[in-house]
């Protein structure tokens, strides 16, 4: 591919030739590459057209190695973040590149199914479609792939990303009626192969057969997937979960991180804080505020959790947060 000069590019351009970059990289070391949400999503009409800000790939876990030192080799490298940021992202690698006005996110897993992941990218990639992005021709998945990704991603953090609610509302009253009992039967055979009957009832129910309920405790990421979605996935729950995870000799410091976070990881993980104690001070009150109001989201994802409860608010209509725009 011929070197980009990233003033001559807008931003659309550059995820477009970012994920026709990474499709070549891959074909050129034996990796197979699945674009995931942006285009097929846009491409299948599961979301408006919008500029994306980076190119999400997945990949086999097996080949996360080799094509990150490919792209490596090509002058990306990964995002430099805070401890608690790798702890938060652990089924991708983000890879920026000085030339580049945009990200890589390179995918082992997607977040919701619960198979493993080796297994979910066969069955994703089998189904998997051509679309040109870039000049390029580069694979996506199928509609009903595109169909519970963009699904399971709209409920895993609506209270960070507003505009999640209109997704998943989108799905609900434009796109699952619309399907016909072919297309149905064949989204609930891939739901059970990939594992995503019970975290993705909240919008499958009533479109799709579904088998009882899991109850809690037989599949912990099940159980995290609950406290997670019935928190609305504010931060403050993912730090509840990595405390609650991590060995009791360690927890106490993994609290003292999450209250109080070092000046170099809270200012790396929010840049808009300003120079000066004086505003590092203030954003560490409004982090902890923050935290604060979320506490009853916590409580209610740790109920529902321990319940055995899919948190259904997101999709039940009269929510203001799930309530569909034009």
């Amino acid at each position: 591919m011929a070197r980009v000069e990233p003033s001559v590019l807008s931003a659309a351009d550059a995820v477009d030739l970012a994920h026709a970059l990474v499709t070549a990289v891959g074909e050129a070391h034996g990796v197979r590459v699945l674009l995931i949400k942006g285009p097929g999503a846009a491409h299948h009409g599961l979301r408006p057209v919008r500029t994306s800000a980076d190119a999400d790939a997945l990949v086999s876990p097996a080949d996360l190695g080799t094509m990150r030192a490919a792209l490596e080799a090509a002058g990306w490298h990964e995002r430099e973040g805070s401890e608690l940021s790798h702890l938060f992202a652990t089924h991708s690698v983000t890879l920026i590149h000085p030339g580049w006005p945009c990200d890589i996110d390179l995918h082992t897993r997607f977040p919701g199914f619960l198979r493993d992941p080796a297994e979910v990218f066969e069955a994703l990639w089998e189904r998997r479609e051509p679309l040109t992005l870039g000049g390029a021709q580069v694979s996506i998945p199928d509609r009903a792939s595109a169909i519970l990704i963009a699904g399971l991603h709209a409920l895993r953090t609506p209270a960070q990303t507003t505009r999640h609610g209109a997704e998943v509302r989108l799905l609900l009253a434009r796109v699952l009626p619309t399907l016909d009992d072919a297309a149905l039967s064949d989204l609930a055979t891939l739901a059970a192969a990939t594992g995503c009957q019970d975290t993705g009832r909240p919008f499958l129910e009533g479109f799709v057969p579904l088998p009882p309920s899991t109850p809690a405790r037989v599949d912990p990421a099940l159980d995290l997937w609950r406290l997670r979605t019935g928190a609305g996935g504010v931060p403050a729950a993912l730090h509840w979960q990595i405390i609650t995870a991590a060995p009791w000799r360690e927890r106490p410091r993994m609290l003292w991180v999450a209250l109080w976070r070092p000046e170099k990881d809270l200012r790396r993980d929010h840049p808009e804080i300003g120079p000066g104690r004086l505003a590092l001070a203030r954003g560490r009150l409004a982090r902890l505020g923050r935290g604060l109001r979320g506490a009853p989201r916590i409580v209610a994802g740790v109920l529902g959790s321990r319940l055995g409860r899919t948190d259904r608010s997101l999709t039940r209509p009269g929510n203001p947060d799930a309530e569909a725009r034009p």
